[in-house]
């Protein structure tokens, strides 16, 4: 029988029935014995009641609970399988699909009505990797939403915010800026009728690629045009991998123009004169890294830029009056600081101490507090036949970095030369000791550029970072503290290091510089002293050499052993040496240089981009000359890596060949 919970009205009934039999047993017992009998049976009668009532009406609720969950669960379920929203019930032990509604089968359960289990495999993967993942299937898009706790996910429609989102990201507009490379330099000499063929032959083709394209534009100079549009254009030139940097270039071919193409794009939301400067900011980035390239870059703070082209090899683009203005600026701002301190980049080669001695001469006629600095732990054996021989003369201020690091102050100036990359520098902590800081360089410009630079000198068409500061020095004509004897002849030396004794990346401005360091005494037998191989050097670099195996039929690479450490210089000498083979177009040398760092010594001759794939390794350099270190890699696994990039890459070169 079931039972019922009582009312107040049966525990009234009970209390009224109660003192009605006590009344009874104390009218016919005046004995007080009887009646606390009586007492002690009713009221554990009543006790008894009391309890068994809290047991029903426990049992009570505990039924309606039952019975209200089950009437939620069937809402719930019944909500599931009728929401628009595709839901998946994952096994927390297996990660597989216990259970999904109707609406994930509509999206998940192809023609033959099973369970597409691929596809939902991975788009479960592309959600965990990203929590705002969009998953486009069919003609709808999806919003993805990963709850782990409950090993939920869930599909939201979201088509038409999706396309709303894309349409205004696709509406942003873009603003460029092309710029024709060396157009100043290749006008020199010709007649006006030439020039005027010329400018009506770069008018025709920017009028046509903006035609092409849809885009509006302007000719503000002879070789300067602004273009305006939006994203999707953008994106269509970004597919493309800016092809139209190698129409131009062949066309310009065809007619016997040396001429090539650079362009900075910039997009953003709404501010256009902001987005204008972020545009001509990539196009001066473009010039710097050798022009034949173009830049992209979102007009919003920590944005990287993205590189197009960069197909040919530099031009020389600057200038005497260039020059002679970096000089003045150079020179105000060495008199601004209280000290001087100038170094290279790390593993110092002749080209980087040169300009650091160089620099340092330079700064010397300006203030007496200039100094520079060197690692005496990291040292190949021509430079600390450098080193020495500038101590016996005592011309050159020289600081170890252990003695350099205690002088520095908030107003002491760092000048880095033979490198633009903070990561490259001689020490990152001297480096961060420093609030501005001078950089003069040949490389092209890349990533982890240094954000407190207020001077960049990069001239990528130069031969040598020494040929650049032996102009600034020519310039600056000091007559009472002229270049000696030795630091001539270093300069000279880190010319000849990087040009390879004149053979390579030569102009007639390297020859003028040349010609400048002989008058002041540079020696042919002092540098020969200098630059002299070590025998055990020698036979390391042919151990390299030896390792070398044919990637494709002119392309060399060379993997070190893993248990062998080698030295920049090694690595880069024996990329040279494999590079001045019959039939090689480019090499690529690979070791540990330390138990923590991997080097890639990269040479090529005309045809490959080597400092491309430097700069997808990690590194960079120039068109035909360039490195990569790499901290805390296996050298396997830089090894495999580098190898698909320059297959992609040459791929890539056959492809637009």
């Amino acid at each position: 029988m079931k039972k019922i919970p009582l009312s107040p009205f049966h525990y009234f009934m009970i209390g009224i029935i109660s003192l009605g039999i006590l009344s009874v047993v104390w009218q016919h017992s005046m004995n007080g014995i009887p009646i606390a009998i009586t007492m002690i049976l009713m009221g554990a009668l009543l006790l008894l009641v009391l309890m068994d009532q809290e047991l029903v009406v426990t049992k009570v609720d505990e039924e309606h609970q039952r019975q209200v969950e089950n009437q939620v669960e069937a809402s719930l379920a019944n909500l599931l399988n009728k929401i628009p929203i595709g839901i998946l019930k994952l096994s927390e032990d297996s990660g597989e699909i216990d259970w999904y509604n109707p609406y994930a089968e509509l999206i998940f359960v192809g023609e033959d009505g099973v369970l597409d289990l691929k596809l939902v495999k991975s788009v479960l993967e592309a959600a965990q990797k990203d929590q705002g993942h969009y998953v486009t299937l069919g003609e709808r898009t999806y919003a993805v939403h990963l709850d782990q706790s409950g090993n939920m996910v869930y599909f939201f429609d979201a088509s038409n915010e999706y396309n709303a989102t894309e349409e205004l990201a696709t509406s942003r507009p873009v603003i460029g800026a092309i710029s024709l490379d060396n157009y100043d330099d290749f006008r020199e000499g010709l007649s006006d009728s030439e020039i005027s063929t010329t400018n009506s032959f770069i008018a025709d083709f920017v009028s046509r690629f903006a035609e092409e394209y849809q885009m509006f534009y302007r000719r503000v100079d002879a070789d300067r045009y602004y273009l305006f549009t939006d994203y999707t254009v953008l994106n269509q030139l970004m597919t493309d991998k800016f092809a139209i940097i190698d129409v131009f270039r062949n066309e310009a071919k065809e007619k016997k123009l040396p001429l090539t193409l650079s362009m900075g794009f910039a997009f953003g939301d709404g501010d256009h004169a902001a987005i204008g400067k972020t545009a001509l900011e990539n196009l001066n980035l473009a010039l710097v890294r050798g022009g034949d390239q173009a830049v992209v870059r979102e007009n919003r703070e920590n944005k990287n830029p993205i590189y197009f082209g960069g197909g040919s090899v530099s031009a020389v683009k600057r200038t005497r009056t260039r020059t002679r203005a970096m000089m003045t600026a150079i020179s105000d701002k060495i008199r601004s600081a209280d000290q001087v301190f100038i170094v290279g980049h790390r593993n110092l080669d002749l080209d980087a101490l040169g300009a650091s001695i160089g620099m340092q001469k330079f700064a010397e006629n300006l203030t007496d507090q200039s100094y520079a600095v060197y690692d005496p732990e990291h040292m190949s054996a021509d430079i600390q036949r450098a080193i020495s021989s500038l101590q016996e003369e005592e011309r050159t201020k020289l600081l170890t970095l252990d003695e350099a690091m205690p002088r520095v102050t908030r107003q002491s100036l760092l000048i880095m030369v033979d490198h633009s990359k903070i990561s490259l520098t001689l020490s990152e902590a001297f480096y961060q000791e420093f609030d501005q800081t001078i950089v003069i360089d040949h490389h092209r410009r890349d990533e982890n550029f240094p954000e407190n630079a207020v001077i960049t000198y990069i001239e990528s068409g130069a031969s040598s970072a020494c040929e650049l500061v032996t102009e600034l020095i020519q310039f600056q004509n000091a007559k009472s503290n002229r270049l000696s004897k030795i630091q001539a002849s270093i300069l000279m030396a880190g010319i000849m290091l990087d040009t390879k004794n004149f053979s390579v990346q030569v102009t007639n401005r390297t020859f003028d510089v040349a010609s400048y360091l002989r008058s002041r005494g540079s020696d042919s037998t002092l540098i020969k002293e200098i630059m002299a191989n070590d025998f055990e050097e020698y036979r390391r670099v042919n151990e390299l050499i030896l390792q070398g195996q044919r990637l494709a039929s002119t392309i060399v690479l060379a993997v070190a052993p893993e248990e062998n450490y080698y030295s920049t210089i090694e690595l880069s000498k024996a990329a040279d040496t494999i590079l001045n083979m019959s039939g090689i177009e480019a090499t690529f040398v690979v070791s540990y240089l330390d138990a923590e760092t991997v080097g890639i010594s990269a040479r090529s001759r005309s045809r490959i981009n080597v400092q491309r794939i430097m700069e997808e390794m990690g590194g960079g350099g120039h068109f035909n000359l360039a490195a990569a270190q790499l901290r805390n890699v296996d050298l396997s696994r830089v090894t495999a890596r580098l190898k698909d990039v320059i297959i992609n890459e040459t791929q890539e070169k056959e492809t637009q060949a």
